[in-house]
């Protein structure tokens, strides 16, 4: 997605190493909505509550379930726009997975 657009609870994500598309997951709101969706910030990157799994994961011989393993939080391009002191997440962000997939924005849910 090359349009910067702020990121919501349920924009699709993908990874270059899964085998199928993702969600991100905003349970908790950081006080701000867009369209009665809690809007993301950079620190909404989680395995298994923020990033849910991409399917198969092409990095291990043989392929196995995807179990993401974030270590870091998303990269941003643009740290002018904060939430409670935290950076706004946009569609251009990246995720680097451990296991050696990135994770992008691929669109709006």
């Amino acid at each position: 997605m090359s349009e910067r657009i702020q990121v919501y609870d349920g924009f699709c994500l993908t990874c270059t190493m899964g085998s199928g598309q993702s969600f991100i997951s905003v349970p908790v709101s950081h006080g701000v909505c867009i369209s009665g969706r809690n809007q993301a910030t950079v620190m909404d990157c989680e395995a298994g509550v923020h990033i849910s799994p991409f399917g198969t994961c092409r990095k291990t011989d043989p392929q196995k379930p995807c179990s993401p393993v974030i270590l870091t939080p998303w990269l941003i391009d643009d740290k002018k726009y904060t939430i409670n002191g935290e950076p706004v997440l946009f569609t251009t962000s990246i995720l680097s997975c451990a296991r050696g997939g990135i994770i992008r924005i691929d669109g709006k849910p």
